[in-house]
């Protein structure tokens, strides 16, 4: 049979930026499963409740949670959204390693801040008082940001630290018009 090759026999992995490797999968499941109970209680919803939103059984959450199944990548995905989206749990999230930021910055081509939605904190018409900031300003509120995250969060030094790791702070804020 020289020069057959079935499709099963040839497995050509092309890499690209959209490419998760499951060990990344694993390192970030594994990062969320450690934290699943804190966050759980934090965020101040029951196994039920929480179940019921990310579309898994309550027997099959409860499992995941006591660690004696897998979560899968949907899940996995499902409730960092929860987790992430949540007023409670978003910094505490970030700062034990669980948000997938690594992967992120990659889909966007290695912006981290892609995103960033001053009129949450501004109001409307906010870019107009943006587009008026220099340079000393922009670092004087990421240093302000930094300061109120560590005091809300009530994290240890080295969490907070870790929580703002990698990030370049000397970029200029990208902001949608």
């Amino acid at each position: 049979m020289s020069g057959y090759y079935s499709k099963e026999m040839i497995v050509v992995e092309k890499f690209t930026k959209w490419t998760i490797t499951e060990k990344e999968k694993d390192k970030y499941i594994d990062a969320l499963s450690s934290e699943l109970i804190m966050l759980r209680n934090k965020a101040e919803v029951s196994q039920e409740e929480l179940s019921y939103i990310i579309g898994v059984s309550r027997q099959t959450y409860g499992a995941i949670e006591r660690k004696t199944r897998k979560m899968s990548w949907s899940t996995y995905l499902a409730l960092i959204m929860f987790y992430d989206y949540n007023n409670k749990t978003h910094q505490i999230l970030r700062a034990v390693g669980a948000f997938p930021n690594e992967i992120i910055k990659r889909f966007n081509d290695g912006d981290e801040n892609v995103n960033l939605d001053v009129s949450s904190f501004l109001g409307k018409g906010s870019q107009s008082i943006v587009n008026k900031l220099d340079n000393n300003a922009v670092y004087a509120i990421r240093s302000m940001i930094m300061l109120e995250y560590a005091r809300c969060s009530q994290l240890p030094g080295e969490e907070v630290i870790r929580t703002f790791d990698g990030i370049d702070f000397t970029n200029p804020i990208k902001i949608d018009s």
